[in-house]
């Protein structure tokens, strides 16, 4: 059973954190597990697989059954000859691994693992004719391995471990097979050519979920946008501690499964095992009686650099079996010169106004307002970066802009009107995007945002038009105006700078601000009747009251911006198979949810002028 094997997930998860291998092991629920939509998402990670798989045209499937024993040995079978296998099943003592890719040219194995990951290829190359490291390290220290690539690599190392054992006399290749973002696609709708299949034995049900292409490969060849980089180098300095870390893994499963206690910290604040409800609650069984403390300290904002990085305060008051917010001393927060940097300001406000439980906006945000000028358009952009391109011209990972939302606030007193664009055509979106928000936001007013993605959006979509359409293309000039103009301004930061509610915490998400001004602000709610629903005698968030749509039998909602995303793709999915009311029903999904986005910000900005009326 796989119980009693170390798998290649079980390895990477207990990299995180080895007492999250016992609570994976005993079937404990994880944030994630109810979420629809990332596993939605995960079929981008099938397309990338199934891509390539095209440049292997000799490679067949092997071993795709349930009982890992019977997988190994097929795959052993299959390895008597030359051979290119998929899913190839491994087995070494208690450790067990399925490679994506494997080419058997007689002693020597190419260990192929396809990761949906981007790589700039053509940067890669630059910096080693420059005599510098790859994109996997840093000079700093020597040669090390750069943080974001180190599980990818130890993934792939994990499989060369196993490998080696199984083949001590080989000679193991390891390959990483990731979309390369400098090269940009060929082929409009590539995206339309894949195939949902699931590959089972004959005598078992299915097991092994896959994406398929399913038309000729040879042009996707002749164009590819996957890279294959050798990493052996990686591989081989990684590979020790990957084998020593295995084996205090392996040993916590058998003869019996224990827990491996690992010391509670910072680290913990976005445990997947997080979980608030049920009798299985990894989190709490770390934290014990810590883990209810109101208002607790891993809610501090910026909490794991509380009193700077290498203080560590936060993770020694942890130590010391303290874990509320008001454990922690505002004096140790500030520089040894006395002086304190905008985090640790930010961090004192929450401590000070979590403590005497109130709100609290600086002399200042009455001036920041004042600066806005009419008309105020606020808006909010719906976008995806897919790992396979959707249109041509496009790379792996450029972003994708789908919808936009706008309310418009044309003078002092005036409603805000609504307005919306969304993608309905599976064509390459860009121009219309941009030639209706232009039509909509005109050449004046403040343009105003929630954090920095719609401007960096713009500069994408005025670098793609651009490159489509020539340097002079109106749609791109009148974006590089736009972004030069001063118009958009970043209502996050005016969060950070000039407003706290005890009910945000340490965070500033649209989400959260707008939710803890519509808990307590009576009139807010009064103006919106259409978002206020009680749920077990307590109010829930606005996005929490929009409507759940029927679809396929299931009642669906879109509350947050990775559930836009999956909607979005079943959207554009449903459309192209002519599902025109499952379509439309999508499509009535994302519009309500970016309306909101947008109103969200009017019911933020109309709180602040309430407040500073009342300062005045």
């Amino acid at each position: 059973m796989h119980d009693y094997y170390l798998t290649k997930s079980d390895f990477k998860v207990a990299q995180t954190c080895p007492t999250k291998l016992y609570y994976r092991k005993c079937g404990y629920p994880t944030l994630a597990d109810a979420d629809e939509q990332l596993s939605l998402l995960a079929d981008q990670g099938y397309l990338v697989e199934a891509l390539a798989r095209t440049f292997y045209p000799d490679g067949r499937w092997v071993g795709y059954h349930k009982d890992v024993e019977s997988a190994a040995w097929e795959t052993m079978e299959a390895l008597t000859d030359n051979c290119t296998l998929f899913e190839a099943t491994f087995i070494s003592g208690n450790k067990m691994a399925r490679v994506d890719i494997l080419v058997r040219r007689g002693d020597i194995f190419e260990l192929i693992e396809v990761k949906a990951a981007s790589f700039n290829r053509q940067e890669n190359d630059e910096r080693i004719q420059q005599g510098k490291p790859n994109l996997f390290r840093t000079s700093r220290p020597p040669d090390g391995i750069i943080s974001k690539w180190q599980p990818y690599l130890e993934d792939v190392t994990y499989q060369t471990s196993i490998l080696q054992d199984v083949f001590p006399r080989a000679t193991i290749v390891p390959y990483l097979l990731m979309p390369d973002t400098s090269r940009p696609c060929r082929i409009d709708g590539l995206h339309r050519r894949f195939a949902m299949r699931s590959h089972h034995h004959r005598s078992e049900e299915t097991l092994i979920p896959a994406s398929e292409y399913v038309e000729d490969p040879r042009e996707i060849r002749r164009n590819p946008l996957l890279v294959r980089v050798n990493v052996a180098a990686e591989v081989e300095d990684l590979l020790p501690e990957v084998r020593r870390q295995s084996e205090v893994y392996v040993n916590s499963l058998i003869p019996a499964l224990k827990r491996v206690k690992t010391p509670l910290s910072t680290a913990c604040r976005n445990c997947e095992y997080r979980v608030t409800d049920g009798e299985l609650r990894g989190f709490h069984e770390c934290w014990g009686e810590l883990a209810d403390v109101k208002p607790h300290i891993l809610d501090l904002y910026y909490v794991s650099e509380a009193g700077g990085r290498k203080e560590r305060l936060a993770d020694n008051l942890i130590a010391q079996g303290k874990a509320g917010l008001l454990d922690l001393p505002e004096k140790e927060l500030a520089r040894k010169d006395g002086t304190t940097g905008e985090r640790a300001r930010r961090q004192r406000t929450q401590i000070q106004y979590t403590r005497s439980n109130r709100e609290w906006a600086s002399d200042e945000l009455g001036t920041a307002l004042d600066s806005f000028t009419y008309p105020l358009h606020f808006v909010d952009f719906e976008t995806c970066t897919p790992a396979i391109p959707h249109y041509r011209g496009m790379r792996p990972y450029d972003t994708l802009a789908f919808q936009w939302s706008c309310h418009t606030v044309s003078h002092p007193g005036a409603p805000a009107r609504g307005s919306a664009w969304l993608q309905s055509g599976d064509d390459y979106p860009h121009a219309h995007f941009v030639g209706a928000l232009r039509r909509q936001v005109g050449d004046t007013g403040s343009i105003l945002v929630w954090a920095t993605h719609e401007a960096s959006v713009l500069r994408q979509i005025q670098a793609q038009l651009s490159e489509r359409e020539g340097e002079g293309s109106e749609l791109a000039v009148w974006v590089g105006r736009l972004l030069d103009s001063g118009r958009i301004i970043d209502l996050n930061q005016i969060t950070l700078k000039h407003y706290f509610h005890p009910h945000m915490s340490g965070r500033t998400s649209l989400k959260v601000v707008a939710d803890a001004i519509w808990q307590t602000n009576p009139g807010i709610r009064a103006r919106f009747p259409q978002y206020l629903r009680e749920d077990e005698e307590a109010l829930v968030s606005p996005y929490r009251a929009l409507h759940s749509v029927t679809i396929g039998g299931r009642d669906i909602s879109v509350i947050e911006g990775l559930g836009a995303i999956a909607a979005y793709y079943q959207m554009m999915e449903r459309t192209a198979a002519n599902a025109t009311l499952e379509a439309e029903r999508w499509r009535a999904l994302l519009l309500q949810y970016c309306e909101l986005d947008t109103l969200a910000m009017v019911m933020v900005w109309l709180h602040w002028q309430e407040l500073t009326r009342q300062m005045k």
